[in-house]
């Protein structure tokens, strides 16, 4: 006797308000007693930690496991109710004679997640056993659930120590003790809609340093002549130091959204701070994601560092400004430089859920001098930015959005608007479509002069902004925009439009851990 699953959109990314269709396919040697066939559309947020050394030195054998089931939805496709009606079932099942035998399903994809609905993990003490690390591990029950939409599917952090999941399942029940229920599993990749954006505007978001070439003398530079050769211009030895003094900022839409395999909208602006005639070059460009995934187990918390490189150019001669630039006027560096770079299809949106937290930097490293030779010094410019799926929500789910009521929520102190800039960088995405755009921001690095922000409201979170309301300042009695969850129509169709690949690491496909069957 054998089982599986036959999916009619296998290979597919899957998103919310999305039918998951196909069919469960049962052949039979022989006669078979079966209770019942069951297809289980499962999320799994789980993490595994090991505690921090004892005092004594000693490592702690036990790792600390904590599972979420943030998706339990469970379709019975045998027996039909047809059957149950027209049958006087017992406990001793149904018999079935020997063929194959085929089970439609159709399973529609939640937005939000059914964590708090206290599905949890389940079991016996044997099935909250796992050994999948060389060890005996124990997964105890969760205690604190954060709710939102669902999170994306998230693989690749070393060791597995988190990852989210999402499967189906069918299992056939068999009555009689002797006999082991039959199970098959078929994973599948899912990718958050975006929450709604704000109305676009001209704010932008920056990260702003000032930098300085100071030298004995005067820079060599390379000028063009009339008809485009090269000539040398004599170097001009000073007695006292030469500085060159100007700011240096990138800049980026407010809020900072970005999404994979799209070009970064990325402007970069000089300041001449002083007067001096040849032009700042910029000789090399580097462009880094950082990616930040705060892991929990039980109280054990750990931050997870990856670096992906965007962009790597060297050898540019790209000058910004020219000899009579002004001071203070600002001058943009060619954009072209950037064109090709942008975040691989492999990220995932910037998410919040019950024991993972996934947030981003974006790291411009310019390599700059003055004049087209000489020495370069580098220059770094981080932002935090929001990761968005790229996948629009419904129209109908907008408009409804919209029509709500806004709460007004106190405004933030100057202190308060323009916060520093640690790994985990708290942002704030109303589901509710925003009146105003945070309007700039500095990083740790920045010049201390900095245009006002506007902080966005704060609200219940969504998984792909990765929200915190903590130490915003919202009151018990505010009452939060309303969720997709409260807004959301069953007559809403699937999101209809193009979808990035968002393929997984291979241990995404694998076998689940014995602590997450149920």
């Amino acid at each position: 006797m054998s089982v599986r699953i036959e999916l009619d959109n296998r290979g597919s990314l899957f998103t919310c308000l999305d039918y998951v269709t196909g069919r469960v396919v049962m052949n039979i040697a022989n006669d078979e007693t079966i209770s019942a066939i069951t297809v289980k559309m499962e999320g799994i947020s789980r993490t595994r930690l090991n505690p921090p050394r004892s005092e004594d030195g000693r490592d702690s054998k036990r790792a600390e496991i904590e599972i979420h089931r943030l998706l339990y939805l469970v379709q019975t496709v045998f027996p039909s109710p047809e059957i149950r009606v027209n049958t006087s079932a017992t406990n001793s099942g149904y018999t079935l004679k020997p063929g194959q035998y085929e089970y439609p399903f159709k399973i529609r994809i939640p937005i939000n997640s059914l964590c708090t609905e206290g599905q949890g993990i389940g079991g016996n003490l044997l099935q909250r056993l796992s050994f999948d690390k060389g060890t005996v591990d124990y997964a105890r029950d969760a205690t604190q659930h954060l709710p939102g939409t669902l999170p994306p599917s998230l693989s690749g952090v070393p060791n597995d120590e988190a990852w989210i999941r999402y499967f189906l399942k069918v299992t056939v029940n068999r009555p009689k003790f002797y006999k082991i229920n039959l199970r098959a599993f078929d994973p599948f990749v899912f990718l958050p809609i975006e929450p709604p954006r704000p109305p676009p505007t001209t704010n932008e978001t920056y990260a702003k340093r000032q930098h300085q070439f100071i030298y004995n003398d005067s820079p060599i530079s390379k000028k063009r002549g009339l008809f485009g050769a090269f000539r040398q211009q004599t170097p001009m030895i000073n007695t006292a130091p030469c500085a060159v003094h100007f700011s240096i900022e990138a800049r980026l839409p407010s809020p900072p959204i970005i999404v994979p395999n799209l070009q970064l909208p990325l402007r970069v602006i000089l300041v001449k701070m002083e007067p001096y005639t040849v032009p700042v070059f910029i000789r090399s460009l580097q462009i880094h994601l950082f990616a930040f995934t705060e892991i929990t187990a039980h109280g054990v918390k750990k931050t997870d560092k990856r670096i992906i490189t965007c962009l790597s150019l060297t050898g540019l001669l790209s000058p910004i400004g020219y000899d009579s630039q002004a001071v203070g006027q600002e001058v943009e560096a060619d954009q072209a430089l950037w064109a090709n770079a942008a975040l691989p299809d492999t990220v995932p949106p910037s998410f919040r859920t019950c024991n993972i937290w996934r947030t981003y930097q974006l790291e411009i490293i310019l390599g700059l001098s003055h004049g087209d030779v000489g020495p370069i010094e580098m220059v770094p410019l981080t932002l935090p930015i929001q990761v968005y799926s790229g996948i629009k929500p419904p129209q109908k789910l907008l408009e409804t959005a919209r029509h709500s009521k806004v709460p007004q929520f106190p405004p933030l102190s100057t202190k308060e608007s323009a916060p520093p800039l640690p790994p985990r960088t708290r942002t704030t995405q109303s589901l509710k479509v925003p009146t105003a755009a945070p309007v700039g921001y500095n990083s740790t690095k920045n010049s201390p002069v900095s245009s006002p922000v506007s902080p966005s409201f704060p609200a219940r979170p969504h998984s792909s902004s990765g929200t915190d309301d903590g130490g915003w300042g919202v009151g018990k009695d505010d009452i939060p925009p309303p969720t997709y969850e409260d807004t959301i129509a069953e007559d809403i169709g699937p999101v209809d439009g193009p979808r990035r690949r968002y393929e997984q690491e291979g241990a995404y496909y694998g076998a689940l851990p014995d602590d997450v069957h149920s």
